[in-house]
């Protein structure tokens, strides 16, 4: 049966995106290496910046969301999610399709596509990318848990066998996990700064300031050069919106986001906007469901407190100036597992909540919660809606580069996250999987057990459909989260360069087309 067919949707994040790959929704904008007027000659370059650079050009290392400006220009992916629907496209891979059970999972090739070292890229390319992936600690591993085995059938076809069905492997093909890498320079000690890969750009190593910017120009025998229009792409990293603004303005950017407050300065006559309502989910993360460290939030009054006391509108409105929309729950608006009706779950009424607090017997307790680059903006609100509630918070300063280890390390109850949206599949194991990113306690109860033995049993997506609206709203009246908004923003482009997606599609190149 043709997966085709039965995976309408595709993932958009990573299965792993923590704080690096989930800054984009707060602080994606995009600038040109060049002071120039955006004429339709400096159209054909585009410059992007992001929060964190890239933390490896590795394969097996490589991490999604707004990473994937860089090392998706230098690789190919598998798959691809198409701008505006987010529906899983071919792209390395020409077709794909799955046996009777899920169980064997196999890959057709298109021919004729090379490395940009000249070699041809083979089944035995995906073979050993995948293999090394599998035996390689880092963020993609985990992706490759259910994967038995890898093998090249011949030059242009890959079977992929598994232990059991993965409803996620398929959409995580658009990602990190899909990436191609050239089997014979994996090993070398370049192929964490400058890899060799099959993707339509190469790494301009003279111009890259690692860490800094990264400049990359357009290979004439790429096999999908349309789709790149942009002869030079730069990758700069820069954190700061306003600085940003003012060099648009300035003519010394082409493209990028602007902050609600600012969209009233910017000159109308020579940029377009585009509005995107929600590119990922800002939530409170109840890391102990249990209660086996923290009693307090193993009890489903706590938790459905939690959500009772945020603001939800006064943060949307007052920190984020409008840019999202509020939510009770973190499955993705653009897919299919989202249900409108569970967002008025939970209305803002801190009586309510500290009613079921003191009902529970918990009034008084403080929760000590990590602090993070993410975080500190949202923090004042975060801790007074606990005090409505009768519940304290201390916030502890951890760094960037420490974010991701703090949450899981189990020192703390509670985590604040921006994480962007996956497939559907994606979504409901990254949150609720026993293995989940936001589950690092590896939290089951047997409703959980008995929805995820039909999703990781059913092939068919639409099949399993009413399984995943089962957890959604499980997760909801459980109280599992505290989802808070959807964040949005809005994208301005020069003339002579269009937005081409709405917030369904991978932080790639092919986001931006020229005019």
């Amino acid at each position: 049966m043709s997966s085709t067919a039965t995976r309408g949707r595709a993932l958009r994040s990573v299965a792993f995106l923590a704080a690096t790959a989930t800054a984009t929704a707060l602080a994606l904008t995009a600038c040109s290496s060049d002071a120039q007027e955006p004429t339709a000659a400096a159209a054909h370059n585009l410059a992007l910046a992001v929060v964190t650079p890239p933390n490896s050009l590795d394969p097996a290392q490589l991490a999604d969301g707004q990473q994937m400006f860089v090392w998706g220009s230098v690789f190919d992916t598998l798959l691809y999610k198409e701008n505006k629907t987010g529906e899983l496209k071919p792209n390395a891979a020409e077709s794909w399709e799955y046996n009777e059970d899920g169980t064997q999972l196999t890959l057709k090739l298109r021919k004729g596509m090379t490395f940009s070292n000249g070699r041809p890229v083979t089944a035995k390319a995906v073979e050993a990318t995948m293999r090394r992936t599998m035996t390689t600690p880092g963020v993609l591993k985990i992706k490759y848990s259910a994967v038995k085995s890898v093998t090249a059938v011949d030059d242009s076809t890959v079977l992929v066998e598994f232990t059991r069905f993965d409803p996620q492997f398929v959409p995580n093909l658009t990602l990190g996990a899909g990436a191609i890498g050239d089997p014979d320079t994996l090993a070398d000690k370049r192929t964490a700064t400058d890899p060799i890969g099959s993707g339509p750009y190469t790494l301009d190593t003279a111009a890259t300031v690692p860490g800094s910017k990264y400049v990359l120009k357009k290979r004439n025998d790429y096999w999908n050069a349309s789709a790149y229009p942009f002869t030079t792409l730069t990758v700069r990293v820069l954190q700061d919106p306003t600085a940003s603004f003012n060099a648009l303005q300035a003519g010394e950017i082409n493209a990028g986001t602007v902050q609600a407050q600012l969209l009233g300065r910017l000159d109308k006559n020579a940029f377009s906007t585009t509005r995107i309502e929600a590119q990922a989910v800002m939530y409170v993360d109840i890391l102990d469901r249990k209660g086996e460290k923290w009693p307090a939030l193993g009890d489903v009054r706590v938790r459905q407190a939690i959500n009772y006391a945020i603001d939800r509108e006064g943060i949307l409105k007052g920190l984020l100036q409008g840019n999202g929309k509020v939510t009770n729950q973190i499955f993705s608006p653009y897919g299919k597992v989202y249900d409108a009706s569970l967002d008025s779950t939970y209305p803002h009424d801190a009586a309510r909540g500290k009613e079921l607090v003191r009902e529970a017997g918990y009034a008084g307790t403080t929760f000590k919660i990590p602090s993070t680059f993410l975080s500190t903006s949202f923090e004042a609100s975060i801790s007074q809606a606990f005090k409505d509630i009768g519940l304290g918070l201390e916030w502890v300063s951890v760094p960037p580069q420490q974010a991701q280890t703090a949450h899981l390390s189990g020192d703390y109850p509670l985590s604040f996250q921006i994480t962007g949206f996956n497939s559907d599949p994606g979504d409901a194991n990254l949150h609720f999987g026993p293995d989940g990113f936001a589950n690092p306690r590896h939290y089951k109860d047997a409703t959980t057990d008995g929805l995820f033995g039909t999703i990781n049993t059913t092939v068919d997506f639409d099949k399993a459909l009413p399984a995943y609206k089962q957890l959604n709203e499980y997760a909801v009246k459980q109280a599992f989260e505290a989802p808070i908004v959807f964040t949005g923003g809005t994208w301005a482009t020069a003339k002579g360069i269009t937005m081409l997606d709405d917030g369904k599609a991978p932080s790639t190149a092919r986001l931006f087309g020229l005019a």
